[in-house]
């Protein structure tokens, strides 16, 4: 009677089986998925954000994006409203996420300009892919002086352009290189020519290669111009790999 007994009990206190357990796991999947479905569904815009904008206004981006409150996210399309906000100027990309608790989220990556555009009177700013940008008016840099080209368009394509942007760019890199560059223009027999900020010294840097060139004009500065000054000088001619080349007065 007595083996009979535990027998028994053994039996009661027997795990479940592995297709018990596999039917409470699916139910609670079917629970949690149930849950996400209904809380797609309910899910409203309660606030919309914008964030990276510096030269775009964030009330010039709400009025374009035109999202009114409450909406469901389903019912926008966030395809057009990201091209309408692209549309802007200073806008070169928009990301978009919505948050869990209903914001909806518009990530601006802005254009920088590079450069500030000189023609007559006329002033714009230049960016790396040679878009033309208008010149907010409380957004004044302090921008190298880029002159011979038409500010009125909307996008500089030349080779001319290109050899500027790829020089701006890569002086960019170097403070040193950056605060010691005035005024940069193109030619067609000495490439990029580019004033000094001291003296006012025509400096030459050819086509292609400055960050080598660029170096170099920073070994000359840090060892020769900063020990004998720019006074006596009028050219530095900066396109050959192993010498800088000088006029003096």
């Amino acid at each position: 009677m007595e083996n009979i007994k535990k027998e028994h009990i053994t039996e009661e206190t027997k795990p479940k089986s592995n297709k018990a357990r596999f039917a409470l796991v699916i139910l609670a999947l079917g629970t949690v998925a149930m849950a996400g479905l209904y809380w797609t569904k309910s899910l409203k815009v309660n606030d919309v954000q914008f964030t990276g904008n510096h030269f775009s206004l964030t009330e010039e981006l709400i009025s374009v994006a035109d999202i009114p409150s409450g909406v469901h996210p389903d019912s926008m399309d966030l395809t057009t409203i990201k091209n309408r906000i692209e549309a802007l100027d200073y806008v070169d990309e928009v990301l978009i996420q919505v948050e869990p608790g209903g914001d909806l989220i518009f990530d601006i990556i802005e254009r920088e300009p590079i450069g500030l555009l000189i023609n007559g009177s006329d002033r714009a700013y230049l960016d790396k892919d040679g878009v033309i940008l208008p010149i907010p008016d409380d957004q004044i840099l302090d921008l190298p002086l880029v002159y011979g080209f038409n500010t009125r368009k909307d996008t500089l394509k030349s080779e001319a352009v290109k050899q500027i942007s790829d020089f701006l760019q890569t002086a960019k890199t170097n403070s040193l290189h950056w605060i010691t560059i005035s005024e940069v223009a193109y030619s067609d027999e000495e490439g990029v020519v580019a004033l000094s900020n001291e003296n006012g010294v025509k400096l030459i840097f050819g086509n292609n290669n400055f960050d080598h060139k660029l170096a170099n004009w920073g070994t000359f500065y840090t060892e020769v111009v900063r020990v004998k000054g720019m006074q006596s000088m009028r050219q530095i001619d900066l396109r050959f790999r192993n010498q800088v080349v000088t006029k003096e007065i």
